[in-house]
């Protein structure tokens, strides 16, 4: 699952409701990078007609070959334009705390998807972690309707665990912790974004 590439690649993950959509809203916005950054929105948006259930392993395996898929197309549409970083709306990694909410074994995700922990890590240069709010702040962890994530604030917190758990081995994996300060914590990863993009260090 390894890549070569001249453009970066950063994984955002986290729990619901840490953040991850509105720092994509954020990069859009922010007239310096928007040019430079492209999104990569989240794999199961495109799975929604799918005729598979989520608990099971087809629709996991799916998922995850949907999303490598994804942003391999994108690497190389954008390979001649000004892009230099695209931003995945969680990793391939992700399914893999869900697919353990539902009872399984961690194992048994690596097993059913043919990979290794160290085949995601190879796939991004940065992984930010935004923190869910149902872990520091559940009074600001905001469900269906309010807002479009069906899990229980207990839940949220749990797949953030795991979600750190199997990401935190990563060499350039940050966490921005929990705060009810949204501007804050988008102002935190708008800054890791800039630090990619100033680096250079994006060829694997």
């Amino acid at each position: 699952m390894g890549m070569s590439r001249s453009i970066g690649v950063i994984a955002l993950t986290g729990g619901p409701g840490g953040g991850k959509s509105e720092l994509l809203r954020a990069i859009a916005d922010e007239g310096e990078l928007a040019p430079r950054v492209a999104a990569c929105e989240e794999a199961i948006h495109g799975m929604r007609f799918v005729r598979l259930s989520p608990r099971s392993a087809e629709f996991q395996c799916a998922l995850v070959a949907t999303q490598a898929a994804t942003e391999a197309t994108l690497l190389r549409a954008l390979a001649h334009t000004q892009v230099r970083a695209i931003l995945a709306h969680r990793g391939t990694l992700d399914p893999c705390a869900f697919w353990q909410s539902f009872g399984n074994s961690r194992q048994s995700f690596f097993e059913m998807t043919g990979t290794t922990r160290e085949d995601h890590y190879r796939r991004y240069d940065l992984v930010i972690h935004l923190e869910s709010a149902a872990v520091r702040v559940p009074e600001a962890y905001l469900r269906y309707p309010l807002a479009h994530r069906p899990e229980q604030t207990a839940e949220a917190a749990r797949l953030d665990q795991c979600l750190g758990e199997l990401w935190s081995g990563h060499p350039h994996y940050v966490k921005i912790d929990g705060t009810d300060d949204l501007a804050e914590k988008l102002s935190r990863g708008l800054a890791l974004v800039r630090q990619l993009l100033a680096s250079g260090c994006i060829t694997t």
